[in-house]
């Protein structure tokens, strides 16, 4: 793995790049889409990037798992019943 790749679920930490004065957020959006921003300070662009970071991962984050009661898993208990008993 590269120095600067990011592993699979682990969010990639950036280097705060400066240019012309200005301070750069760097997120990327919950479809991949890389995306900068240029702030005035350090401080308000780290803030800013800790920002949109969050919202992506909360975004993306994984949909709960299914009920132990769930209509699926009451049938696949039926069924797994019924052989042990035939």
């Amino acid at each position: 793995m590269d120095k600067g790749e990011a592993q699979h679920g682990v969010p990639k930490v950036s280097q705060m790049q400066k240019k012309y004065g200005k301070f750069y957020a760097d997120w990327d959006d919950e479809h991949g889409k890389r995306h900068r921003k240029a702030l005035p300070t350090k401080k308000r662009a780290l803030k800013f990037q800790r920002a949109q970071r969050n919202r992506v991962a909360q975004l993306k984050a994984p949909a709960p798992a299914p009920s132990a009661n769930s209509a699926r898993r009451g049938a696949r208990v039926a069924k797994r019943a019924r052989r042990v008993q035939a």
